[in-house]
């Protein structure tokens, strides 16, 4: 019988890093679209936000702490995914959809979908059960 196995298994004893790493990439991300300064319009003037859209990048920056930090890593992911599911398909004034392409988009989502999953990882404050 054929039997393939990984060529470094010694690499499998840090898989609990792995979440770690997607956690601070994820967090660092939406920390950086939170504190955006690219809101403007298409004349290039500075467009005065409604609160509704202060709201909306002060979850992106509440996410992004709480992911950084690693509390409530899963509800900080699940509020990046409604966020960017919710920038996908309508936000135009808040213009997250033109600082990101698709392609990151779609890495972000595939990021947070994990974390949703697999928790917090080494580091962390969340403790799994």
């Amino acid at each position: 019988m054929l039997s393939i196995v990984t060529p470094f298994p010694f690499l499998l004893d840090f898989s609990f890093f792995a979440p770690l790493l997607l956690r601070l990439t994820l967090g660092i991300y939406v920390l950086a679209i939170g504190f955006s300064a690219k809101h403007k319009a298409d004349v290039e003037i500075p467009v005065e936000l409604s609160p509704l859209h202060v709201a909306y990048r002060a979850l992106f920056i509440a996410a992004g702490i709480s992911l950084i930090i690693g509390i409530y890593t899963q509800i900080g992911a699940i509020v990046v995914v409604v966020l960017l599911m919710i920038a996908g398909i309508s936000d135009k004034r808040a213009r997250i959809t033109t600082e990101l392409n698709r392609a990151e988009l779609s890495l972000l989502l595939v990021i947070a979908l994990s974390l949703m999953i697999t928790g917090a990882g080494a580091f962390a404050l969340d403790l799994p059960l």
